[in-house]
């Protein structure tokens, strides 16, 4: 039996739809232009004149806040969960591999499907998320017509996954949340209908993630620009804070996290390194410093390794005495989501940090480690924030000398988004209704959201 996961392709424009192929309308800047010397100046003077505008390119798997751009952004996020149900089904003598058309920046949707049906897979998985699901029901919907398809994700919740199943009778199979083990149940009983999550608790007991597809060392996260290739990896998954907001802790995790152990963390580091080359390691997690003590082992061994090392993680979980112990282990940066420095805006959203002085600790980081690339994850649209405290937000990030095009002192603003599932959503729709989030392309972080508008006018009837 041969299994295929797949990232399909994310590329659209306005104008894209199941009725055109969600063929974008306008120039697409294909990975074979970008090889060509002096291509990206071109690419901007070109997009000055209109060329190429409102084509967006994207991402999904390996993504916790999907979002697009108006340029290519390549193999940002490695595909986890696929990564370790690939490995998982190996291990239990399933034929199983995997394509990230993402990663390997294939635009186009026709040869997408085209290679699929090459591979002859029994069932293909295919990976969803809630801002591209009108094009990956419609590549199941292509997929099914010559083999059974599985829909698979963090879309796929209690509050959706019923009108999945309506909307796209031909997918055979639909995987709720993390699909690491049901994907291996589904492969064995091949029962047609729901599968329920089964979340893995021991990390350690799994194989290590599968990374023999095409592409596998071309992921890169831009706001930890170590030396390539860099290797992703997860240190846990998983978050105790609930984050009313947070998409995979909610719709993959159920609440729970793992833990993996220093030493099978720095064995995966090794073979990997020793298998195919890296030069640095990204620690991809929910939130890397969980346990004072686990953490202050790994760094033990990640200096006998001897790689500059990036994180994400929280301000709130570690002494200060780690975090400098994290940069003499060979910590080069640190992400930090923050979202905003308004305390009541944070206690709507349940952050937890609000309890203390996280400021105190980024300001003591940012000026005992000059030389540490810090990067901040702020939001926007958040609810109970107004244009006054988003602009309190941004001077608090101006005077500690933070901005968006420095990479020592960066951070990134995204528009909130409610993803089905989470409690957000439900808060939403119980304020708004359901008409107002119907439309999920609202959720792309990469835009201004549904919340964008809900917020704005809620803020303004306030006043």
């Amino acid at each position: 039996m041969k299994v295929l996961l797949v990232n399909a392709p994310v590329i659209r424009s306005e104008g894209s739809s199941p009725e055109n192929g969600f063929l974008p309308s306008g120039f697409v800047f294909r990975r074979e232009y970008q090889r060509i010397p002096g291509a990206w100046r071109l690419y901007r003077a070109l997009h000055q004149f209109g060329l190429g505008k409102g084509v967006r390119y994207g991402v999904r798997a390996g993504s916790r806040w999907p979002w697009t751009m108006d340029k290519p952004c390549g193999a940002v996020h490695f595909p986890f969960t696929m990564a370790y149900a690939t490995s998982v089904l190996r291990a239990e003598g399933v034929d199983a591999t995997l394509i990230d058309a993402v990663a390997e920046e294939e635009y186009s949707y026709e040869a997408f499907v085209r290679r699929v049906r090459e591979e002859r897979a029994d069932v293909v998985v295919v990976e969803c998320s809630t801002p591209t699901f009108d094009i990956d029901g419609w590549v199941a919907t292509r997929i099914a017509e010559f083999t059974e398809v599985a829909l698979a994700g963090p879309h796929l919740t209690a509050a959706t996954v019923d009108e999945v199943a309506r909307r796209y009778p031909r997918v055979r199979y639909l995987l709720k949340g993390e699909y690491v083990l049901s994907a291996l149940r589904m492969a064995r009983e091949r029962r047609p209908g729901v599968y329920e999550s089964e979340v893995v608790q021991d990390l350690d007991a799994l194989p290590f993630p599968y990374r023999g597809h095409r592409d596998a060392t071309a992921y890169f996260d831009p706001t930890m620009p170590t030396p390539r290739p860099q290797f992703q990896i997860w240190g846990s998954k998983g978050c105790p804070f609930k984050c009313t907001f947070c998409l995979w802790p909610q719709t993959m995790y159920g609440g729970r996290v793992a833990l993996r152990t220093p030493g099978q963390i720095a064995a995966e580091i090794r073979a990997a390194v020793a298998e195919q080359g890296y030069r640095s390691v990204f620690f991809d997690d929910d939130t890397f410093n969980l346990g004072t003590e686990r953490v202050s082992n790994l760094c033990d061994e990640l200096r006998a390794i001897g790689l500059p090392w990036t994180m994400m993680g929280r301000l709130d979980c570690s002494p200060d005495w780690l975090y400098d112990k994290m940069v003499d282990s060979g910590c080069v940066g640190m992400r930090f989501g923050i979202e905003s420095f308004d305390l009541d805006v944070l206690r709507n959203v349940e952050k937890g940090i609000e309890r203390v002085d996280f400021r105190r600790t980024l300001e003591a980081i940012t000026q005992r480690h000059p030389r540490l690339m810090i990067h901040l994850t702020m939001m926007k649209d958040l609810p109970g924030q107004t244009p006054a405290s988003h602009a309190e937000d941004m001077a608090i990030l101006a005077g500690l000398g933070y901005s968006t095009d420095d990479p020592a002192r960066s951070f990134q603003l995204a528009s909130c988004a409610p993803f089905p599932g989470t409690k957000l959503h439900a808060q939403m729709i119980a304020q708004f209704g359901e008409e107002a989030f119907r439309d999920y392309r609202r959720t792309d972080g990469g835009t201004d959201t549904v919340m964008t508008q809900l917020v704005t006018g809620q803020s303004g009837r306030d006043s």
